[in-house]
């Protein structure tokens, strides 16, 4: 049976949400449970080394004794109340974490989210593995595919591999995958339409959804990455683009890095924009917190720009198909009154 050619994004029905905001809990919490990536994608800023040296910044994965602490603080904040989704991943390759079945398995159990997702470039993906997450409970794994042979894998991801070996892995994943939902996605970074359909004809089989998805310029500020990439002026799902002034992901994920840090957004990737420390303060503080609703306030207020870190993203117009623009007035009076949606 071949996939659904299909953005993951149209995969689901979306809630208004000039109609539900504010949200007692997000709709989704983005737990990095490894910032550190065995790959080094000339789209990605983990192939900006000069950069990353001059940040400072550590890479690793996150304990599962930390892990377990948030899962349980979001279990008694929102007193059962389940978030739409946890996405086990961020800025690094998740399943260099030791302890990824066991993650998902402990969030499966706690009954914190409605479905929980990784995503991953699935080299990782050996047969412990691969039968340990789907016993676990695992939901959807998102597999980011960077190349239909070795030769591109070396050139976009300075990555040697075993094609054919990588092509296996999906397979065994996909044939006891169970209930879980496997979407492939190839990252196009100016690649042909032969090339593009060639993906399709290798992959397709072996997931249920498929897509090949556009990359934002913008994504990682700071770094040379941008220079690499050739703006397509299209959506990361193919939508025409539409410059928004709001920013949606504000109002309804919450970001969390290997360290337990609730900061600003995924394109923080340096965790420069800090709302809280999951390790001392509880979820619900952080997200219903002053710092975060500064921020929102903000945008309502049509004044993004005075972010940094706002002021040249792409990501909320690229990034998403959810747009509250014409309702920023109306949102900023219930924030204001701090009363419900």
């Amino acid at each position: 049976m071949s996939a659904i050619r299909r953005a993951k994004i149209y995969a689901r029905e979306r809630t208004p949400l000039e109609e539900v905001i504010p949200l007692q809990a997000p709709f989704s919490v983005q737990v990095d449970i490894c910032s550190a990536c065995n790959m080094k994608c000339n789209f990605c800023f983990h192939s900006d080394t000069g950069t990353i040296k001059k940040t400072g910044i550590k890479f690793g994965a996150m304990s599962l004794e930390l892990f377990k602490k948030i899962i349980d603080d979001m279990h008694l904040c929102w007193g059962g109340q389940k978030i739409k989704k946890l996405k086990l991943f961020k800025i690094g390759e998740p399943l260099m974490n030791p302890d990824a079945a066991r993650m998902v398995a402990y969030a499966k159990n706690a009954g914190v989210a409605e479905c929980i997702e990784i995503t991953t470039n699935g080299t990782l993906l050996n047969k412990k593995l691969s039968l340990g997450l789907i016993d676990a409970g695992l939901d959807i794994l998102n597999i980011s595919v960077n190349g239909i042979n070795e030769q591109q894998y070396m050139d976009a991801c300075q990555y040697e591999m075993d094609f054919q070996d990588f092509y296996r892995k999906i397979e065994f994943f996909y044939y006891h995958k169970k209930d879980c939902k496997v979407f492939i996605k190839y990252s196009d970074i100016g690649y042909t339409e032969a090339e593009k359909q060639n993906f399709y004809q290798i992959f397709e089989a072996v997931s249920d959804e498929i897509f090949v998805e556009t990359i934002s310029s913008t994504l990682w500020q700071n770094t040379n990455i941008g220079r690499k990439i050739n703006n397509a002026h299209k959506g990361t799902y193919g939508q025409e683009l539409k410059q928004k002034e709001v920013c949606p992901f504000l109002f309804t994920t919450m970001v969390i890095n290997n360290f337990g840090i609730a900061h600003l957004c995924c394109v923080d990737w340096k965790t420069e924009y800090i709302l809280g420390d999951l390790k001392t303060e509880k979820i619900a503080d952080i997200w219903n917190g002053e710092t975060l609703r500064r921020y929102q306030m903000l945008h309502l207020k049509k004044m993004k720009d005075v972010v940094p870190l706002c002021r040249q993203c792409e990501s909320l117009s690229a990034n998403t198909t959810d747009d509250i623009d014409d309702y920023a007035e109306v949102i900023l009076e219930r924030l204001e009154r701090g009363g419900p949606a």
